[in-house]
């Protein structure tokens, strides 16, 4: 059910369909994955001892044949909890995720929302929240939304993603290649493809190189650069 908030349908795409494409987790995303579930954890410990009520944890969902496992109910409200670090932990406390929301967390949402219409743990019906856990300094905020609007198309948006999965070939990329730089012809990836799992199999002849702040993804190559290019990624 998390899927349903992937942002790229190509990714979803790919994800059901070509699973065999997708890169292999490296050791430190193994490890990060890890930490960022430890600290969930922490802050559903902390939720309770300041005398809330914590139910519903892991408890399986289900949409129009759509499964998925949801974090918790805290207060009769569905919750999402987050570890972020500063950057994205901003938005949260801010409550600027409609308006920034590279990973799809409001459908996300929204979707066990919806899936727990008929629970009697939910008591409220509407809306949900993330319990976001700054991993670096340590605050914490509860970002809270009104899905109103978003459950009224739920049941049509998860029947256009069965029908779009089901299709031979995947959709049209969603996102474009960027300028590497205001004055390089060289093009690279952006942000939302670079962390994409299966950015290889999507953009064909794509090469990596080794920046001192970090890899970089080409799509297209006018100028020579003077960095190492990354030959097995």
């Amino acid at each position: 059910m998390s899927s349903l908030g992937t942002p790229c349908s190509r990714k979803l795409w790919y994800k059901i369909n070509q699973t065999d494409k997708a890169e292999a987790l490296q050791a430190n995303a193994l490890l990060k994955f890890f930490y960022g579930d430890m600290i969930e954890e922490l802050a559903l410990g902390i939720a309770q001892q300041a005398g809330h009520e914590v139910v519903g944890q892991q408890d399986k969902m289900n949409a129009h044949g759509i499964k998925g496992s949801r974090d918790c109910v805290i207060d009769g409200m569905t919750v999402d909890v987050k570890s972020a670090s500063p950057y994205s932990f901003k938005k949260f406390k801010e409550g600027n995720l409609r308006d920034q929301d590279p990973f799809g967390y409001i459908s996300q949402l929204s979707s066990y929302v919806y899936a727990a219409k008929d629970d009697p743990l939910v008591t409220n019906k509407t809306h949900g929240a993330f319990l976001v856990i700054d991993k670096v300094n340590g605050h914490i905020c509860l970002d809270m939304y009104d899905f109103t609007d978003e459950l009224k198309t739920k049941e049509e948006e998860i029947k256009a993603i069965k029908e779009m999965v089901k299709s031979k070939v995947p959709p049209p990329r969603e996102y474009k290649d960027e300028p590497q730089s205001k004055t390089s012809p060289n093009k690279k990836l952006c942000m939302e493809c670079s962390y994409c799992e299966f950015k290889k199999a999507c953009w064909p002849g794509l090469k990596k190189f080794a920046y001192s702040y970090g890899p970089q993804y080409l799509t297209k190559i006018k100028k020579e650069l003077k960095v190492p290019e990354v030959e097995d990624f």
